[in-house]
């Protein structure tokens, strides 16, 4: 098994088509010397059973009361069985001989023949006198109202010969077919695995610095090319994800050095020379402030990794969506009349979803705020629940600028804006709308995003509805 291990693809598949190749070749061996050796006793039966018919039709008695061999006409060819048979006989139930063919006292035929025995009609093999290999017809027959026994017989030397004849064919080529089988199955071998040969090759280059390579693809439909295909695939959401990544990294090195350096700014103003008890006051709040803000990145980033990790423990219980979202506007309220807007939360029937209460209240105060935040003063700010079929949704629509439809597939990214400036003057990092999308997505939910420029957005959380057998 070890040795078994150590073979390459290749020559495992050359030694699997070897040996099932040797093993059809073997059986086809086995199945045409059965064949041979039954059509060679078959020909043997039929050639002395001829003869048995023959002498039954032909032999009589004359008027001295011999058996002779009758002739219809004097041109009638002579009988020759020894152009089929070894020796014809006709002896009479008590063993006496009658009739032999060739004719008695030949000398030759002293160690060919056998002496007659008695035996139930039929075929037998026995070793003659000389040492021939003899298949004998015996079987009992009339002749002219006698009852007599014939013998006929063929030797099976010839037989014998042929049959092993063909073995030593059959014993010197299977191994020779084997070799060539084996051989061909590692050239057949060697081409069907050539393709992972250029894929090993070119998967060795791919590296952090080169995840645009992809490996060659020659034949999108067999099973090495769609392989092929889903390792591409796999490459191009590593490169995707190492963007982000990237991307993240970047982003949130910029997020974090900006508090840090007006931190950093503030204090050195503080100690460059002497201020009074108020601007000291300013300076620290300052220095507090933006403390603030670098907490609530650090947590912002950490749910994040959480989620990523699938860390986030969920303690699921029954939930009535429209009040929580409720909850969340009245929470939230103060934010929007400080803007003079309207916010409103259209009535609703209860709604249950199975959900963390704390986690899928992150969410709806993340989107809600994003709507506040964007909604310009004297703008209006509805939440409506509406339940389609086994899904339940909460719909938060601002009447804001609204987003190009460019940037809906992106509002969720980490640390995307569409408005940059915007957003930092607001105070907010990018990271909300990722953090809700993260909390509706482990609850087996979605996040979708309506609306167009200059008609407000529409934020959707779509989310099972908890099956009555839950409650």
């Amino acid at each position: 098994m070890k040795a078994w291990r150590v073979l390459s693809i290749r020559a495992r598949l050359a030694v699997a088509y070897a040996a099932a190749m040797g093993l059809v070749l073997l059986a086809y061996a086995v199945f045409v010397a059965a064949f041979v050796h039954d059509r060679l006793n078959a020909e043997i039966a039929h050639r002395l059973d001829q003869e048995v018919e023959i002498a039954e039709r032909s032999l009589t008695v004359d008027d001295a009361g011999r058996l002779v061999w009758h002739a219809p006409h004097d041109n009638h060819e002579a009988y020759q069985p020894l152009r089929n048979v070894s020796w014809l006989d006709i002896h009479r139930p008590d063993g006496s001989l009658i009739y032999r063919v060739p004719e008695i006292g030949v000398p030759e035929m002293a160690d060919v023949i056998p002496s007659f025995e008695a035996r139930t009609s039929g075929f037998f093999s026995l070793v003659a006198p000389n040492g021939a290999h003899l298949r004998v017809l015996q079987r009992d027959i009339e002749i002219a109202g006698q009852k007599v026994v014939a013998r006929a017989a063929f030797s099976e030397d010839q037989a014998e010969h042929d049959l092993a004849t063909l073995f030593w064919v059959m014993g010197l080529s299977l191994p020779l077919a084997i070799a060539l089988s084996g051989l061909g199955g590692y050239l057949m071998a060697g081409r069907a695995l050539s393709p992972i040969a250029k894929m090993t090759a070119q998967a060795r280059v791919i590296n952090a610095e080169r995840l645009d390579a992809r490996l060659p693809v020659d034949n999108p439909g067999d099973e090495l090319g769609r392989l092929a295909t889903t390792f591409n695939d796999l490459f191009a959401h590593l490169e995707q994800s190492f963007e982000q990544l990237q991307r993240f990294t970047a982003d949130a090195s910029h997020e974090l050095r900006t508090p840090l350096a007006v931190i950093r700014s503030v204090g050195e103003v503080g100690l460059g020379k002497h201020h009074d008890e108020a601007a000291y006051r300013d300076i620290v709040g300052t220095m507090l402030e933006e403390a603030d803000r670098l907490t609530l990145l650090v947590e912002s980033l950490l749910t994040l990794t959480r989620a990523d990790a699938g860390r986030m423990a969920l303690i699921l219980r029954p939930v009535d969506l429209g009040a929580l979202a409720g909850e969340v506007a009245a929470h939230l309220k103060v934010l929007a009349e400080e803007k003079n807007q309207i916010l409103i939360m259209e009535p609703s029937e209860p709604v249950l979803v199975s959900a963390d209460i704390a986690i899928l209240r992150q969410a709806v105060v993340n989107i809600l705020d994003n709507a506040i935040k964007y909604t310009p003063s004297g703008g209006q700010v509805t939440l409506r629940v509406a339940r389609t079929g086994s899904e339940v949704a909460l719909e938060i629509a601002d009447s804001g600028p609204g987003i190009p439809p460019e940037h809906h597939g992106k509002v969720f990214d980490r640390f995307y804006r569409v408005d940059a400036a915007r957003n930092r003057a607001e105070g907010g990092f990018g990271l909300g709308l990722a953090i809700a999308r993260q909390a509706v997505e482990i609850h087996g939910g979605r996040i979708e995003i309506a609306g167009s420029p200059d008609k407000g957005s529409v934020f959707r959380i779509v989310l099972p509805l908890l099956a009555p057998h839950e409650t």
